[in-house]
């Protein structure tokens, strides 16, 4: 890209199925052109730590993740000027999807799929979610390097990134969900008796299990959610088998 050096990172636990990995690999060889470098990584860390510990592996030191851990001897294993931030269970599903959101960090901003925390009270804030973000290291430095770790009642994992562009005047560009196959399963901390889907602000799209996100010109992205539950590691299985069989004009139908 021009002498540009992104990369796409993905941080999995041992609690995901190694056919998840490989499939997810493969969809996102599909839809990756231009050859943009993949790491799946798998961490026995918390997802934020392991947000910040790729960060300080880039070589930017995150405050927080030092003082958290303690561990300054993080080995310096790679040199990217940019990264996608994409879940596991997360997956392109146009070519245009990774491009469209290298373009967008090279251009200075924060990018990535809406997300609402509605187990915060934090003012139905909407973030690029930690499922699917994308930032340079020049934004992410300006910034102020905030850390990825949850920071409640103010952040889930990753806000900090938006609450910090947000109060530096860095645009924040957010895909909304545009359909989802059903609902989530209920956390424990969700009330019994609440909504059987999760909302972004009042008003706006409604996203789930199994959610396509895009923008004006069509799909972009699908994330599974809370593929560690149920059979939604199946259900990633055949979407990611869908794709990958499927020709370029694929249509992704779902609930509206």
């Amino acid at each position: 890209m021009n002498g540009r050096s992104p990369c796409i990172v993905s941080i999995f636990r041992d609690n995901i199925d190694m056919k998840t990995v490989g499939l997810q690999k493969s969809v996102v060889e599909k839809f990756n052109p231009k050859g943009i470098k993949h790491y799946q990584f798998k961490l026995e860390l918390p997802h934020g730590v392991a947000i910040d510990y790729f960060w300080t592996q880039n070589g930017v030191a995150i405050d927080k993740f030092m003082e958290a851990t303690g561990n300054r001897d993080v080995p310096q294993g790679s040199n990217h000027d940019a990264v996608l931030i994409l879940d596991i269970d997360c997956v392109p599903v146009h070519e245009r999807a990774i491009e469209k959101f290298f373009e967008a960090a090279y251009a200075g901003k924060l990018i990535g799929n809406a997300q609402r925390s509605n187990h915060l009270d934090n003012g139905q804030h909407l973030f690029a979610a930690s499922s699917c973000a994308a930032i340079s290291l020049g934004t992410f430095v300006s910034i102020g390097r905030p850390s990825a770790f949850e920071n409640p009642p103010r952040s889930d994992v990753l806000e900090e990134y938006t609450w910090a562009a947000e109060e530096n005047g860095v645009d924040v560009e957010l895909l909304m969900p545009k359909r989802y196959e059903g609902p989530p399963l209920r956390m424990e901390w969700e009330p019994k008796d609440g909504p059987d889907h999760w909302a972004l602000k009042d008003g706006m799209p409604k996203y789930g299990v199994g959610t396509t996100f895009g923008d004006d010109e069509g799909d972009l992205f699908y994330h599974q959610f809370q593929i560690f539950r149920g059979k939604h590691q199946e259900m990633f299985w055949n979407k990611c088998e869908e794709l990958l069989t499927a020709g370029p004009d694929i249509k992704i139908t779902g609930a509206e």
